[in-house]
């Protein structure tokens, strides 16, 4: 008699299907126990992340031991030297009439009162004393024209040695020429402890003359002054520097005896409208102590 009851289907027929649902099972098992296992880091509300811009950070590619990136300054900082006005920082240019003005208006006056001297004579038939009277006259003439002697060469400042150079290149006379000096000076160096204008200025160096002089030479004996090592910054672009050198001072006719006197000195040099460069400080120390 036939049975009509199902058979059962072999094992072997479903393991497959078993076996690859438990696999599955156990990768989801293992994908958990991994992800419960990594560290997390909770946010917190409170930090706040600044962005820089790329182009203010400059990566270097290795570094030293203790040294820091370099960060460029970011866009729009104005350079100082760009805020400088040399209209501003010069009150008076050198010019050929400003140098030579306030002699030439005394000659004119002095010839002007010696040819009223002389035809007076002529004229009174004392020629004797009209010959001497233009022959004196002459005299004191040449005399006065001596500070435009001394300043034939135009003082050409196209570098900030060369401004010191003739600054006190112009001391280097029987007469020193004050006037030119005084031309050499921003409007800061005009104005200092020892002086506050042009009459005060003169008497200064007047009395640091005659103090150089004392025990070496004479009241009228030229001294030397030499500037030695000049050092600065480089002047293009730049409408105030800083600079350093040596100034030596020695007796002319004596300078193989040695400079009487030696020392270092720093001043600031700016340039002015008329693109030449004129000094910040226009006093020098009488012994090597700044």
């Amino acid at each position: 008699m036939a049975e009509n009851t199902p058979k059962k289907a072999p094992r072997r027929d479903v393991e497959p299907e078993v076996t690859a649902a438990d696999w599955l099972f156990q990768e989801s098992d293992k994908k958990s126990k991994s992800q419960s296992h990594r560290p997390t880091v909770a946010a917190d509300p409170e930090d706040v992340f600044a962005l820089a811009d790329p182009s203010s950070v400059e990566i270097p590619t290795s570094l030293s031991p203790g040294v820091a990136p370099k960060v460029r300054a970011p866009a729009g900082i104005v350079d100082d030297q760009s805020k400088l006005d040399p209209a501003a920082l010069v009150e008076e240019v050198w010019s050929r009439p400003g140098e030579w003005g306030g002699t030439l208006i005394v000659m004119g006056a002095w010839l002007t009162v010696v040819f009223l001297g002389f035809f007076f004579c002529w004229f009174q038939d004392l020629y004797g004393t009209a010959f001497l009277v233009l022959l004196a006259g002459g005299l004191v003439a040449t005399i006065l024209s001596y500070p435009l002697v001394i300043t034939l060469e135009r003082p050409v400042r196209i570098t900030p040695e060369q401004a010191v150079r003739d600054y006190y290149g112009a001391l280097a006379h029987h007469i020193p020429h004050y006037r030119r000096m005084w031309l050499l000076l921003s409007k800061a160096g005009r104005i200092s402890t020892a002086y506050g204008s042009f009459e005060g200025f003169k008497s200064y160096w007047s009395d640091r003359l005659r103090r150089l002089r004392q025990g070496h030479a004479g009241s009228l004996t030229p001294l030397v002054f030499e500037v030695e090592d000049f050092t600065a910054d480089k002047s293009a672009g730049k409408v105030r520097i800083d600079a350093e050198f040596r100034l030596k001072v020695s007796v002319r006719g004596k300078r193989k005896a040695g400079s009487i006197l030696s020392f270092p000195m720093k001043i600031a040099l700016v340039r002015g409208p008329d693109k030449m460069w004129y000094l910040e400080t226009g006093t020098m120390p009488l012994s090597s102590s700044m």
